[in-house]
Protein backbone atom coordinates (compact mmCIF):
# COMPACT_ATOMS: atom_id res chain seq x y z
CA UNK A 1 0.00 0.00 0.00
CA UNK A 2 1.38 3.48 -0.81
CA UNK A 3 2.66 5.66 1.95
CA UNK A 4 1.85 8.59 0.13
CA UNK A 5 -0.87 10.86 0.64
CA UNK A 6 -4.28 11.00 -1.32
CA UNK A 7 -5.45 13.93 -3.71
CA UNK A 8 -7.62 15.43 -1.12
CA UNK A 9 -4.80 15.84 1.16
CA UNK A 10 -2.58 17.18 -1.64
CA UNK A 11 -5.38 20.10 -2.53
CA UNK A 12 -5.53 20.82 1.11
CA UNK A 13 -1.63 21.82 1.25
CA UNK A 14 -1.87 23.58 -2.17
CA UNK A 15 -4.97 25.13 -0.68
CA UNK A 16 -3.12 26.19 2.26
CA UNK A 17 -0.19 27.78 0.01
CA UNK A 18 -2.19 29.81 -2.23
CA UNK A 19 -3.59 31.73 1.06
CA UNK A 20 -0.26 33.17 1.46
CA UNK A 21 0.35 33.85 -2.09
CA UNK A 22 -1.39 36.91 -3.92
CA UNK A 23 -1.67 36.86 -8.16
CA UNK A 24 0.20 39.90 -9.66
CA UNK A 25 -0.21 40.44 -13.47
CA UNK A 26 2.86 41.02 -15.22
CA UNK A 27 1.62 42.11 -18.32
CA UNK A 28 -0.54 44.88 -19.76
CA UNK A 29 -2.97 44.60 -22.61
CA UNK A 30 -5.01 41.41 -23.67
CA UNK A 31 -2.51 39.15 -23.19
CA UNK A 32 -2.62 39.15 -19.54
CA UNK A 33 -0.80 36.66 -17.38
CA UNK A 34 -0.73 35.78 -13.64
CA UNK A 35 1.85 34.33 -11.37
CA UNK A 36 1.65 33.41 -7.62
CA UNK A 37 4.66 35.23 -5.87
CA UNK A 38 4.83 35.82 -2.08
CA UNK A 39 3.02 38.28 -0.21
CA UNK A 40 4.92 40.60 1.48
CA UNK A 41 2.52 41.78 3.94
CA UNK A 42 2.21 37.96 5.06
CA UNK A 43 4.41 37.26 8.38
CA UNK A 44 4.48 33.91 6.35
CA UNK A 45 5.94 34.93 3.58
CA UNK A 46 8.56 37.48 5.15
CA UNK A 47 9.76 34.12 7.43
CA UNK A 48 10.21 31.84 4.10
CA UNK A 49 11.94 34.73 2.11
CA UNK A 50 14.19 35.07 5.13
CA UNK A 51 15.56 31.87 5.65
CA UNK A 52 15.82 31.46 1.73
CA UNK A 53 17.88 34.44 1.40
CA UNK A 54 20.19 33.73 4.67
CA UNK A 55 20.49 30.15 2.45
CA UNK A 56 21.65 31.62 -0.75
CA UNK A 57 23.80 33.96 1.24
CA UNK A 58 25.46 30.95 2.67
CA UNK A 59 25.72 29.89 -1.05
CA UNK A 60 27.19 33.02 -2.01
CA UNK A 61 29.61 33.47 0.52
CA UNK A 62 31.34 30.37 0.28
CA UNK A 63 31.45 30.98 -3.33
CA UNK A 64 32.96 34.19 -3.54
CA UNK A 65 34.63 34.93 0.06
CA UNK A 66 37.88 33.73 0.45
CA UNK A 67 39.06 31.69 3.29
CA UNK A 68 38.92 34.40 6.98
CA UNK A 69 37.68 35.61 9.29
CA UNK A 70 34.95 37.60 7.02
CA UNK A 71 34.02 34.66 5.94
CA UNK A 72 34.02 32.62 9.10
CA UNK A 73 31.68 35.39 10.40
CA UNK A 74 29.17 35.46 7.61
CA UNK A 75 28.77 31.27 7.93
CA UNK A 76 28.54 31.37 11.71
CA UNK A 77 25.99 34.54 11.96
CA UNK A 78 23.82 32.83 9.23
CA UNK A 79 23.89 29.37 10.96
CA UNK A 80 22.98 30.88 14.11
CA UNK A 81 19.98 32.88 12.77
CA UNK A 82 18.83 29.95 10.94
CA UNK A 83 19.10 27.61 14.17
CA UNK A 84 17.12 30.58 15.93
CA UNK A 85 14.53 30.66 13.26
CA UNK A 86 13.76 27.30 13.38
CA UNK A 87 13.64 27.52 17.41
CA UNK A 88 11.45 30.72 16.40
CA UNK A 89 8.91 28.79 14.21
CA UNK A 90 8.22 25.90 16.88
CA UNK A 91 7.68 28.34 19.91
CA UNK A 92 5.24 29.93 17.49
CA UNK A 93 3.58 26.31 16.99
CA UNK A 94 3.68 26.00 20.65
CA UNK A 95 1.30 28.73 21.36
CA UNK A 96 -0.51 27.97 17.85
CA UNK A 97 -2.02 24.72 18.91
CA UNK A 98 -3.94 23.55 21.49
CA UNK A 99 -2.68 22.18 24.93
CA UNK A 100 -2.97 18.47 24.62
CA UNK A 101 -0.34 18.65 21.75
CA UNK A 102 1.72 22.00 23.25
CA UNK A 103 4.48 19.89 24.85
CA UNK A 104 5.11 18.37 21.64
CA UNK A 105 6.57 21.44 20.24
CA UNK A 106 7.59 22.71 23.09
CA UNK A 107 10.06 19.87 23.46
CA UNK A 108 11.06 20.32 19.40
CA UNK A 109 12.02 24.08 20.39
CA UNK A 110 13.58 22.55 23.42
CA UNK A 111 16.07 20.88 21.49
CA UNK A 112 16.94 23.58 19.35
CA UNK A 113 17.49 26.10 22.08
CA UNK A 114 20.08 23.47 23.25
CA UNK A 115 21.78 23.56 19.43
CA UNK A 116 21.48 27.15 19.81
CA UNK A 117 23.73 27.51 22.67
CA UNK A 118 25.42 25.36 21.69
CA UNK A 119 26.47 27.53 18.44
CA UNK A 120 26.84 29.96 20.43
CA UNK A 121 29.87 28.51 21.74
CA UNK A 122 31.06 27.47 18.60
CA UNK A 123 30.98 31.04 17.66
CA UNK A 124 32.95 31.90 20.62
CA UNK A 125 35.72 30.24 19.81
CA UNK A 126 36.08 31.08 15.94
CA UNK A 127 35.26 35.05 16.10
CA UNK A 128 36.28 36.13 19.94
CA UNK A 129 39.34 33.55 20.68
CA UNK A 130 40.06 33.21 17.10
CA UNK A 131 40.95 29.48 17.33
CA UNK A 132 39.53 26.08 15.68
CA UNK A 133 37.17 24.66 18.07
CA UNK A 134 39.09 22.10 20.43
CA UNK A 135 38.87 18.11 20.30
CA UNK A 136 37.44 17.34 22.41
CA UNK A 137 35.01 20.06 22.68
CA UNK A 138 33.22 20.88 26.12
CA UNK A 139 29.84 21.47 23.49
CA UNK A 140 29.72 18.59 21.91
CA UNK A 141 27.48 17.27 24.64
CA UNK A 142 25.11 19.51 24.16
CA UNK A 143 25.02 19.05 20.65
CA UNK A 144 24.39 15.34 21.34
CA UNK A 145 21.48 16.13 23.88
CA UNK A 146 19.74 18.50 21.25
CA UNK A 147 18.63 15.36 19.85
CA UNK A 148 17.11 14.06 22.96
CA UNK A 149 14.18 16.57 23.24
CA UNK A 150 13.05 15.55 19.19
CA UNK A 151 12.86 11.99 20.25
CA UNK A 152 10.73 12.41 23.61
CA UNK A 153 8.35 14.76 21.03
CA UNK A 154 8.11 11.93 18.82
CA UNK A 155 7.74 9.23 21.48
CA UNK A 156 4.42 11.73 22.40
CA UNK A 157 2.86 10.60 19.16
CA UNK A 158 0.75 13.55 19.12
CA UNK A 159 -1.24 12.78 16.26
CA UNK A 160 -2.84 10.16 18.50
CA UNK A 161 -5.33 10.85 21.10
CA UNK A 162 -5.32 11.69 23.78
CA UNK A 163 -1.78 13.21 24.30
CA UNK A 164 -2.26 14.11 27.66
CA UNK A 165 -3.33 10.73 29.31
CA UNK A 166 -0.44 9.46 27.15
CA UNK A 167 1.64 11.96 28.51
CA UNK A 168 0.62 11.50 32.15
CA UNK A 169 0.69 7.52 32.10
CA UNK A 170 4.20 7.53 30.52
CA UNK A 171 6.20 10.32 32.26
CA UNK A 172 8.74 8.11 33.72
CA UNK A 173 9.09 5.67 30.47
CA UNK A 174 10.11 9.41 29.05
CA UNK A 175 12.61 9.86 31.89
CA UNK A 176 14.08 6.17 32.14
CA UNK A 177 14.99 6.53 27.82
CA UNK A 178 16.35 10.08 28.42
CA UNK A 179 18.56 9.00 31.26
CA UNK A 180 19.42 5.97 29.30
CA UNK A 181 20.57 8.03 26.10
CA UNK A 182 22.68 10.37 29.02
CA UNK A 183 24.32 7.15 29.85
CA UNK A 184 25.58 6.44 27.40
CA UNK A 185 27.21 9.70 26.05
CA UNK A 186 28.70 9.42 29.93
CA UNK A 187 29.43 5.80 29.60
CA UNK A 188 31.26 5.64 25.95
CA UNK A 189 32.74 9.11 25.59
CA UNK A 190 33.16 10.96 28.78
CA UNK A 191 35.51 8.63 29.89
CA UNK A 192 38.03 9.72 27.16
CA UNK A 193 37.47 13.42 27.84
CA UNK A 194 37.73 13.71 30.74
CA UNK A 195 39.23 10.40 32.60
CA UNK A 196 41.71 9.18 29.99
CA UNK A 197 42.43 11.83 27.19
CA UNK A 198 41.72 9.62 23.54
CA UNK A 199 41.02 12.21 21.04
CA UNK A 200 41.38 8.99 18.31
CA UNK A 201 38.20 7.29 20.78
CA UNK A 202 36.53 10.20 22.24
CA UNK A 203 35.89 11.11 18.23
CA UNK A 204 35.25 7.31 17.15
CA UNK A 205 32.87 6.91 19.98
CA UNK A 206 31.27 10.40 20.12
CA UNK A 207 30.71 9.65 16.16
CA UNK A 208 29.18 5.97 16.49
CA UNK A 209 26.76 7.23 19.34
CA UNK A 210 25.66 10.38 17.48
CA UNK A 211 25.09 8.31 14.53
CA UNK A 212 22.79 5.42 16.31
CA UNK A 213 20.71 8.58 18.14
CA UNK A 214 20.37 9.83 14.40
CA UNK A 215 19.37 6.22 13.26
CA UNK A 216 16.98 6.15 16.19
CA UNK A 217 15.15 9.15 15.32
CA UNK A 218 15.33 8.58 11.44
CA UNK A 219 13.34 4.76 12.75
CA UNK A 220 10.78 6.75 14.89
CA UNK A 221 10.19 9.13 11.94
CA UNK A 222 9.54 6.63 9.73
CA UNK A 223 7.38 4.66 12.07
CA UNK A 224 5.28 7.46 12.38
CA UNK A 225 5.54 8.40 9.10
CA UNK A 226 3.90 5.36 7.57
CA UNK A 227 1.31 4.72 10.11
CA UNK A 228 -0.15 7.87 10.17
CA UNK A 229 -2.61 9.94 7.92
CA UNK A 230 -3.69 13.11 6.72
CA UNK A 231 -1.64 16.30 7.34
CA UNK A 232 0.25 14.22 10.29
CA UNK A 233 1.90 11.72 7.17
CA UNK A 234 3.10 15.02 5.27
CA UNK A 235 4.46 16.49 8.29
CA UNK A 236 6.42 13.46 9.55
CA UNK A 237 7.25 13.42 5.74
CA UNK A 238 9.03 16.47 5.67
CA UNK A 239 10.22 15.79 9.50
CA UNK A 240 12.10 12.67 7.79
CA UNK A 241 13.49 14.64 5.12
CA UNK A 242 14.95 17.38 7.04
CA UNK A 243 15.99 15.29 9.65
CA UNK A 244 18.04 13.06 6.93
CA UNK A 245 19.18 15.90 5.37
CA UNK A 246 20.59 17.44 8.83
CA UNK A 247 22.31 13.90 9.81
CA UNK A 248 24.10 13.74 6.50
CA UNK A 249 25.56 17.08 6.49
CA UNK A 250 26.50 16.38 9.90
CA UNK A 251 28.34 13.06 8.99
CA UNK A 252 29.92 14.66 5.61
CA UNK A 253 31.12 17.87 7.72
CA UNK A 254 32.42 15.44 10.75
CA UNK A 255 34.31 13.52 7.48
CA UNK A 256 35.76 16.74 6.47
CA UNK A 257 36.91 17.44 10.42
CA UNK A 258 38.51 14.14 11.03
CA UNK A 259 40.57 14.85 7.55
CA UNK A 260 41.36 18.63 8.59
CA UNK A 261 39.55 20.00 5.24
CA UNK A 262 36.96 21.75 7.21
CA UNK A 263 36.72 25.32 7.84
CA UNK A 264 33.81 27.79 8.63
CA UNK A 265 32.51 28.87 5.69
CA UNK A 266 33.33 25.55 3.40
CA UNK A 267 31.05 23.74 1.07
CA UNK A 268 30.44 21.45 3.75
CA UNK A 269 28.47 24.04 5.70
CA UNK A 270 26.33 24.76 2.24
CA UNK A 271 24.23 20.96 3.18
CA UNK A 272 23.82 21.98 7.00
CA UNK A 273 22.35 25.30 5.96
CA UNK A 274 19.59 23.79 3.75
CA UNK A 275 19.04 21.27 6.25
CA UNK A 276 18.40 24.21 8.99
CA UNK A 277 16.30 26.10 5.91
CA UNK A 278 13.87 22.55 5.83
CA UNK A 279 13.33 22.63 9.55
CA UNK A 280 11.92 26.08 9.47
CA UNK A 281 9.47 24.69 6.70
CA UNK A 282 8.73 21.88 8.72
CA UNK A 283 7.75 23.98 11.66
CA UNK A 284 6.06 26.34 8.99
CA UNK A 285 3.64 23.25 7.74
CA UNK A 286 2.91 21.71 11.43
CA UNK A 287 1.12 25.25 11.58
CA UNK A 288 -1.89 23.55 9.71
CA UNK A 289 -2.17 20.88 12.01
CA UNK A 290 -3.78 23.38 14.05
CA UNK A 291 -7.13 22.30 13.02
CA UNK A 292 -5.99 18.71 12.26
CA UNK A 293 -8.36 16.08 14.42
CA UNK A 294 -6.60 13.71 16.34
CA UNK A 295 -6.81 10.36 14.74
CA UNK A 296 -7.47 7.78 17.71
CA UNK A 297 -7.65 4.82 15.61
CA UNK A 298 -5.11 5.59 12.91
CA UNK A 299 -2.28 4.00 14.43
CA UNK A 300 -3.03 0.40 15.31
CA UNK A 301 0.31 -0.22 17.44
CA UNK A 302 2.03 2.60 18.79
CA UNK A 303 5.49 3.54 19.55
CA UNK A 304 5.99 0.88 22.95
CA UNK A 305 7.48 3.35 25.30
CA UNK A 306 6.77 1.17 28.30
CA UNK A 307 8.66 -1.32 26.82
CA UNK A 308 11.39 0.61 25.71
CA UNK A 309 11.32 2.18 29.17
CA UNK A 310 12.26 -1.59 30.89
CA UNK A 311 14.97 -2.59 28.21
CA UNK A 312 16.46 0.54 28.94
CA UNK A 313 16.10 -0.44 32.96
CA UNK A 314 17.29 -4.25 31.81
CA UNK A 315 20.42 -3.22 29.73
CA UNK A 316 22.32 -1.78 32.81
CA UNK A 317 23.29 -4.72 34.18
CA UNK A 318 24.69 -5.99 30.60
CA UNK A 319 26.77 -3.03 30.35
CA UNK A 320 28.12 -3.35 33.67
CA UNK A 321 29.09 -6.93 33.38
CA UNK A 322 30.60 -6.30 30.05
CA UNK A 323 33.00 -3.53 31.95
CA UNK A 324 33.78 -5.77 34.49
CA UNK A 325 34.78 -8.19 31.89
CA UNK A 326 36.85 -6.12 29.56
CA UNK A 327 40.38 -6.47 29.78
CA UNK A 328 41.47 -3.92 27.28
CA UNK A 329 39.98 -1.16 29.15
CA UNK A 330 41.84 1.17 31.12
CA UNK A 331 41.46 1.16 35.03
CA UNK A 332 40.56 4.31 35.86
CA UNK A 333 38.03 3.96 32.66
CA UNK A 334 36.58 1.06 33.97
CA UNK A 335 36.25 2.36 37.40
CA UNK A 336 34.34 5.42 36.45
CA UNK A 337 31.95 2.92 33.82
CA UNK A 338 31.43 1.36 37.22
CA UNK A 339 30.40 4.41 39.15
CA UNK A 340 27.96 5.56 36.52
CA UNK A 341 26.67 2.60 35.77
CA UNK A 342 26.02 1.72 39.28
CA UNK A 343 24.69 5.80 40.09
CA UNK A 344 22.44 5.30 37.17
CA UNK A 345 21.32 1.82 38.47
CA UNK A 346 20.02 4.09 41.20
CA UNK A 347 18.59 6.70 40.00
CA UNK A 348 16.36 3.81 37.54
CA UNK A 349 15.23 2.23 40.29
CA UNK A 350 14.13 5.51 42.01
CA UNK A 351 12.10 6.37 39.03
CA UNK A 352 10.84 3.10 38.62
CA UNK A 353 9.87 2.79 42.24
CA UNK A 354 8.03 6.21 41.86
CA UNK A 355 6.09 4.78 38.89
CA UNK A 356 4.88 1.48 40.91
CA UNK A 357 4.13 4.25 43.87
CA UNK A 358 1.64 6.19 41.47
CA UNK A 359 0.52 3.31 39.98
CA UNK A 360 -0.52 2.07 43.41
CA UNK A 361 -2.27 5.57 44.29
CA UNK A 362 -4.19 5.90 40.88
CA UNK A 363 -5.45 2.33 41.55
CA UNK A 364 -6.29 3.24 45.00
CA UNK A 365 -7.97 6.18 43.24
CA UNK A 366 -9.93 4.05 40.42
CA UNK A 367 -11.01 1.61 43.30
CA UNK A 368 -12.22 4.21 45.11
CA UNK A 369 -14.01 5.87 42.56
CA UNK A 370 -15.75 2.53 40.95
CA UNK A 371 -16.61 1.76 44.85
CA UNK A 372 -18.27 5.07 45.10
CA UNK A 373 -19.89 4.27 41.91
CA UNK A 374 -21.51 0.87 42.67
CA UNK A 375 -23.35 2.33 45.81
CA UNK A 376 -24.55 5.35 43.87
CA UNK A 377 -27.81 5.09 41.92
CA UNK A 378 -26.73 7.34 38.26
CA UNK A 379 -29.62 8.58 37.61
CA UNK A 380 -30.10 11.01 40.87
CA UNK A 381 -26.57 10.59 43.25
CA UNK A 382 -28.35 8.83 46.08
CA UNK A 383 -26.85 5.94 47.07
CA UNK A 384 -28.52 2.12 45.82
CA UNK A 385 -29.87 -1.01 47.33
CA UNK A 386 -26.27 -2.37 47.15
CA UNK A 387 -25.14 0.29 49.78
CA UNK A 388 -27.56 -0.33 51.90
CA UNK A 389 -27.35 -4.30 51.92
CA UNK A 390 -23.57 -3.24 52.56
CA UNK A 391 -23.82 -0.82 55.82
CA UNK A 392 -27.48 -1.67 57.35
CA UNK A 393 -25.98 -4.24 59.79
CA UNK A 394 -23.48 -2.32 61.04
CA UNK A 395 -26.51 0.44 61.84
CA UNK A 396 -28.59 -2.06 62.99
CA UNK A 397 -26.00 -3.22 65.25
CA UNK A 398 -25.32 -0.27 66.80
CA UNK A 399 -28.99 0.69 67.41
CA UNK A 400 -29.17 -3.02 69.37
CA UNK A 401 -26.61 -1.98 71.76
CA UNK A 402 -28.15 0.97 72.87
CA UNK A 403 -30.32 -0.67 74.25
CA UNK A 404 -28.62 -3.57 75.56
CA UNK A 405 -26.14 -1.19 77.51
CA UNK A 406 -28.84 0.95 78.54
CA UNK A 407 -27.42 3.55 76.90
CA UNK A 408 -28.35 7.37 78.63
CA UNK A 409 -29.55 8.22 74.84
CA UNK A 410 -31.34 5.80 72.97
CA UNK A 411 -30.20 5.52 69.54
CA UNK A 412 -33.20 3.89 66.84
CA UNK A 413 -33.03 3.74 63.05
CA UNK A 414 -36.01 5.53 61.41
CA UNK A 415 -37.11 4.15 58.51
CA UNK A 416 -38.95 6.49 56.18
CA UNK A 417 -40.33 4.68 52.93
CA UNK A 418 -41.20 7.66 50.28
CA UNK A 419 -43.08 6.95 47.29
CA UNK A 420 -44.04 9.89 44.96
CA UNK A 421 -47.75 10.16 44.26
CA UNK A 422 -48.92 9.59 40.84
CA UNK A 423 -45.41 9.84 39.39
CA UNK A 424 -46.45 7.34 36.25
CA UNK A 425 -49.07 10.31 34.77
CA UNK A 426 -45.45 12.57 34.65
CA UNK A 427 -44.20 9.76 32.60
CA UNK A 428 -47.06 8.60 30.33
CA UNK A 429 -48.08 12.60 29.79
CA UNK A 430 -44.64 14.33 29.96
CA UNK A 431 -41.96 11.69 28.96
CA UNK A 432 -39.13 9.59 30.67
CA UNK A 433 -36.80 12.99 30.05
CA UNK A 434 -39.02 15.05 32.33
CA UNK A 435 -39.83 12.29 34.83
CA UNK A 436 -35.82 11.89 35.36
CA UNK A 437 -36.23 15.70 35.97
CA UNK A 438 -38.56 16.10 38.75
CA UNK A 439 -36.76 12.72 40.32
CA UNK A 440 -33.75 14.61 40.69
CA UNK A 441 -36.03 17.61 41.95
CA UNK A 442 -37.25 15.16 44.88
CA UNK A 443 -33.90 14.32 45.27
CA UNK A 444 -31.89 17.55 46.33
CA UNK A 445 -35.49 18.85 47.99
CA UNK A 446 -35.32 15.44 50.36
CA UNK A 447 -31.53 15.83 50.91
CA UNK A 448 -32.04 19.54 51.79
CA UNK A 449 -33.93 18.69 55.07
CA UNK A 450 -32.44 15.82 56.23
CA UNK A 451 -29.24 15.47 58.34
CA UNK A 452 -26.19 14.46 56.95
CA UNK A 453 -25.83 11.36 59.52
CA UNK A 454 -29.24 10.13 57.68
CA UNK A 455 -28.71 8.38 54.08
CA UNK A 456 -31.03 8.76 50.97
CA UNK A 457 -30.87 5.23 48.88
CA UNK A 458 -33.34 5.37 45.79
CA UNK A 459 -34.99 1.87 46.52
CA UNK A 460 -36.57 1.65 43.02
CA UNK A 461 -38.31 3.61 40.68
CA UNK A 462 -40.19 6.27 42.22
CA UNK A 463 -39.48 5.28 45.83
CA UNK A 464 -36.86 6.16 47.93
CA UNK A 465 -35.88 4.95 51.70
CA UNK A 466 -34.29 7.33 54.16
CA UNK A 467 -32.50 5.87 56.93
CA UNK A 468 -32.39 8.32 59.87
CA UNK A 469 -29.28 7.22 62.17
CA UNK A 470 -28.81 8.53 65.78
CA UNK A 471 -32.91 9.33 66.24
CA UNK A 472 -35.45 9.36 68.67
CA UNK A 473 -38.77 7.58 67.76
CA UNK A 474 -40.65 10.09 69.63
CA UNK A 475 -39.19 12.75 67.18
CA UNK A 476 -39.70 10.55 63.82
CA UNK A 477 -42.87 12.54 63.04
CA UNK A 478 -40.98 15.73 62.81
CA UNK A 479 -38.57 14.34 59.89
CA UNK A 480 -42.14 13.07 58.35
CA UNK A 481 -43.66 16.69 57.99
CA UNK A 482 -40.33 18.62 56.80
CA UNK A 483 -40.14 15.64 53.95
CA UNK A 484 -43.92 16.08 52.77
CA UNK A 485 -43.47 19.88 52.77
CA UNK A 486 -40.19 20.03 50.89
CA UNK A 487 -41.77 17.40 48.27
CA UNK A 488 -44.91 19.12 48.10
CA UNK A 489 -44.85 22.85 48.98
CA UNK A 490 -43.49 24.25 45.65
CA UNK A 491 -43.42 23.89 42.30
CA UNK A 492 -41.08 20.87 41.12
CA UNK A 493 -38.71 23.27 39.02
CA UNK A 494 -40.27 22.19 35.83
CA UNK A 495 -41.29 25.60 34.22
CA UNK A 496 -38.36 25.77 31.92
CA UNK A 497 -39.67 22.87 30.26
CA UNK A 498 -43.05 24.67 29.79
CA UNK A 499 -44.24 22.37 32.37
CA UNK A 500 -46.41 23.80 35.52
CA UNK A 501 -46.90 21.07 38.16
CA UNK A 502 -46.67 19.86 41.99
CA UNK A 503 -45.35 16.96 43.03
CA UNK A 504 -46.58 15.26 46.17
CA UNK A 505 -45.71 11.81 48.33
CA UNK A 506 -46.60 9.48 50.48
CA UNK A 507 -44.70 8.20 53.72
CA UNK A 508 -44.46 5.47 55.68
CA UNK A 509 -42.20 5.37 58.53
CA UNK A 510 -41.30 2.83 61.22
CA UNK A 511 -38.84 2.70 64.16
CA UNK A 512 -36.37 -0.21 64.33
CA UNK A 513 -35.70 -2.09 67.07
CA UNK A 514 -39.53 -2.09 66.35
CA UNK A 515 -40.05 -3.10 70.35
CA UNK A 516 -37.65 -1.47 72.83
CA UNK A 517 -38.97 -3.87 75.50
CA UNK A 518 -37.85 -6.80 73.28
CA UNK A 519 -34.88 -5.37 70.76
CA UNK A 520 -34.38 -8.42 69.63
CA UNK A 521 -37.96 -10.19 68.80
CA UNK A 522 -38.25 -8.59 65.45
CA UNK A 523 -35.98 -8.71 62.60
CA UNK A 524 -35.06 -5.89 60.36
CA UNK A 525 -36.71 -7.32 57.09
CA UNK A 526 -39.66 -7.47 59.06
CA UNK A 527 -39.22 -3.56 60.12
CA UNK A 528 -38.89 -2.78 56.62
CA UNK A 529 -41.85 -4.73 55.29
CA UNK A 530 -44.01 -2.60 58.02
CA UNK A 531 -42.90 0.78 56.51
CA UNK A 532 -44.07 -0.72 53.23
CA UNK A 533 -47.41 -1.50 54.45
CA UNK A 534 -47.31 2.52 56.17
CA UNK A 535 -47.00 3.69 52.53
CA UNK A 536 -49.95 1.08 51.44
CA UNK A 537 -52.11 3.14 54.32
CA UNK A 538 -50.93 6.58 53.15
CA UNK A 539 -51.95 6.29 49.43
CA UNK A 540 -55.15 4.47 50.72
CA UNK A 541 -55.89 7.49 53.23
CA UNK A 542 -55.80 10.22 50.19
CA UNK A 543 -52.10 10.40 49.28
CA UNK A 544 -49.62 13.30 50.20
CA UNK A 545 -49.39 12.46 53.73
CA UNK A 546 -47.21 10.01 56.44
CA UNK A 547 -47.99 7.04 58.50
CA UNK A 548 -45.93 6.43 61.25
CA UNK A 549 -46.23 2.49 62.17
CA UNK A 550 -45.75 1.99 66.36
CA UNK A 551 -45.18 -1.13 68.25
CA UNK A 552 -48.59 -1.07 71.16
CA UNK A 553 -50.44 -4.26 72.85
CA UNK A 554 -53.36 -2.00 72.59
CA UNK A 555 -53.19 -1.01 68.82
CA UNK A 556 -56.67 -1.43 67.31
CA UNK A 557 -54.89 -1.90 63.61
CA UNK A 558 -53.67 -5.50 62.40
CA UNK A 559 -50.32 -5.66 59.94
CA UNK A 560 -49.08 -8.44 58.05
CA UNK A 561 -45.20 -7.97 57.28
CA UNK A 562 -42.91 -10.75 55.52
CA UNK A 563 -39.68 -11.70 56.79
CA UNK A 564 -38.37 -14.00 54.03
CA UNK A 565 -41.12 -16.75 53.79
CA UNK A 566 -42.40 -15.96 57.32
CA UNK A 567 -45.63 -13.66 57.13
CA UNK A 568 -46.48 -12.35 60.82
CA UNK A 569 -49.18 -10.23 62.32
CA UNK A 570 -49.01 -6.98 64.43
CA UNK A 571 -50.88 -4.92 66.94
CA UNK A 572 -49.48 -1.75 65.44
CA UNK A 573 -51.03 1.96 66.17
CA UNK A 574 -50.37 4.37 63.76
CA UNK A 575 -49.26 8.06 63.66
CA UNK A 576 -50.92 10.33 60.49
CA UNK A 577 -48.92 13.50 59.32
CA UNK A 578 -50.81 15.13 56.88
CA UNK A 579 -49.25 16.78 53.72
CA UNK A 580 -49.27 20.69 52.67
CA UNK A 581 -52.74 21.45 51.98
CA UNK A 582 -52.64 23.25 48.38
CA UNK A 583 -53.97 21.17 45.83
CA UNK A 584 -52.24 18.34 45.03
CA UNK A 585 -51.11 18.85 41.08
CA UNK A 586 -52.06 20.86 38.33
CA UNK A 587 -50.65 20.03 34.93
CA UNK A 588 -50.26 22.89 32.20
CA UNK A 589 -48.53 22.24 28.37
Amino acid sequence: MSSMPNQGAVEKIMAAVEKIMVPTNLSQGNSRANILIPDPRHPLSLWIALVAFLTLGQIAATAFVPRSLSLTLINDVIEFLLMLSALLVFLVNASAHPRPTRLFWMLLAAGWGVTLVSQAMWMYFDLVLRKEVPNPFVGDILLFLSNIPFLAALLLQPHLDPVKDRKSKGTVDFLLLLLWWLYLYLFFVVPWQYVVLDEAKYGSDYNRLNALLDIVLLLTLGFLWSRSLGRWKWFYATFFGAQLLITASGYLANQAIVKHLYYPGSWYDVPLSVALTSFTLVGLFGLTLAGAPAASKQLKAPVPVTRLGMLAVLSLPVMGAWTVLSRTTPPPVTRFRELVTLGTMLVMAFLVFAKQHRMRMELAKTNRVLQEASVTDPLTGARNRRFFDTTIAGDANHALRSYEVQELRVSDLIFYMVDLDDFKEVNDRYGHGVGDQVLLEMTRRINSVIRSSDVLVRWGGDEFLIVSRYSNRAEAATLASRILTAVGNREAGMKDAGIDFRQTCSIGWVAFPWDPREPNAVPLETVLGLADRGVYEAKTLGKNRAIGVLSSDNGTKILFATAGDRVSTYCVETVCVAGPSEPRRTALL
